[in-house]
């Protein structure tokens, strides 16, 4: 599911500040982006296991906002409906 925003957390900020170099720290950033609003996993291949271990930190938060957001959503579509379908028995 794609979303259009997330929460980004100082965890994660502070995780990331300890990478060494400004291109892990960047690809850092990527992966949780991409991850939160796409739902792509990062790329194992190539990236360093500290990335990985950043990522491996936010996954579980953005896992859990994006469930709950999930939830959310369907609840306020199906109180939609059930008003819509109030709205059209008292037509009748």
């Amino acid at each position: 599911m794609k979303r259009k925003q997330f929460t980004f957390y100082e965890s994660f900020h502070a995780s990331i500040q300890n990478l060494s170099t400004q291109k892990e720290k960047l690809q850092a950033y990527e992966a949780i982006c991409n991850y939160a609003l796409y739902g792509q996993l990062p790329k194992m291949e190539g990236r360093k296991s500290s990335i990985l271990a950043v990522f491996s930190i936010a996954k579980p938060v953005l896992d859990t906002a994006r469930k709950r957001s999930s939830r959310i959503l369907n609840r306020d579509k199906l109180s939609s409906q059930e008003k819509e379908k109030e709205k059209e028995e008292e037509k009748d």
